[in-house]
């Protein structure tokens, strides 16, 4: 089963807050052959739990899928990127974006 991204607060300010990050302030160059294996990536960076199959997801307005935590909450702090039909790119937050996310994200909540 796969989890949804709750509309929560929380979630509307961290996408809110993700918004303002530019697209030159996500780093990275680890790329695997599908979503699914980004997503198993990702989830071994997260609070999930290791039996957590992980869901992706398209935000309007944002670039890349992320990935729904599995308390419906989102993983805001990696993303992936479609290269080609079998090359997809897991992009992280630089420190400088990740400051700003937070600022913007206290301001939020």
């Amino acid at each position: 089963m796969k989890t949804a991204l709750k509309n929560t607060a929380d979630n509307k300010a961290r996408i809110e807050a993700l918004k303002t990050i530019k697209e030159t302030q996500w780093v990275g160059n680890t790329v695997h052959t599908s979503i699914d294996a980004c997503l198993t990536a990702m989830n071994l960076d997260s609070t999930n739990s290791g039996w957590y199959n992980p869901t992706a997801i398209r935000i309007p307005q944002l670039k890349g899928i992320f990935m729904v935590n599995e308390d419906g909450s989102l993983f805001y702090e990696a993303k992936i990127i479609k290269d080609s039909d079998n090359a997809y790119r897991i992009e992280y937050m630089t420190m400088e974006a990740y400051n700003k996310f937070e600022q913007k994200y206290g301001e939020l909540v």
